[in-house]
């Protein structure tokens, strides 16, 4: 018993350490790169081609980059969707940092563009992908959608 008990803890230790270890850290010069770039992500293949290059450096003010361009598309330009689901359709993790980044830093009319557009404008075929984006979108806005803030 006590040998199995070992066994598992050693498993479960080297998978944590494995997971840990494949995270690639982001440099200075990648940092500065993606930021420069997150600026001038007009479409979904190039926020894409960002996250392939720089998801590692997701944090602070390239996170809000990559969320201001996100809003931006989902809000905007709702006609690219086709597009963003079919590289959600081979990339899962592309899928997930896109909903990651329908968060708290767009401002309330956006959130309210991306949801009705979720909820009223989905293509045949992406109702799981509009049904995550509308619940982020929801979620994350502050009053229904209004600038002003929650009173509680």
């Amino acid at each position: 018993m006590f040998r199995l008990i070992a066994v598992l803890a050693l498993a479960v230790g080297m998978n944590a350490f494995a997971s840990d270890a494949s995270k690639k850290a982001c440099t200075k010069s990648e940092g500065m790169q993606a930021e420069k770039e997150v600026d001038s992500l007009s479409d979904w293949d190039h926020v894409y081609r960002s996250y392939k290059k720089f998801s590692q450096c997701d944090d602070g003010a390239i996170g809000e980059g990559y969320s201001d361009a996100v809003g931006k598309l989902l809000a905007n330009d709702w006609g690219q969707l086709n597009r963003l689901l079919a590289l959600t359709k081979t990339d899962k993790g592309f899928q997930r940092f896109v909903v990651k980044h329908i968060d708290e830093t767009l401002p309330g009319d956006t959130l309210l563009r991306i949801s009705t557009n979720a909820r009223s404008s989905c293509p045949a075929g992406a109702q799981r992908l509009c049904s995550l984006i509308a619940s982020a979108a929801s979620g994350k806005s502050p009053a229904a959608g209004s600038d002003s803030p929650q009173v509680k």
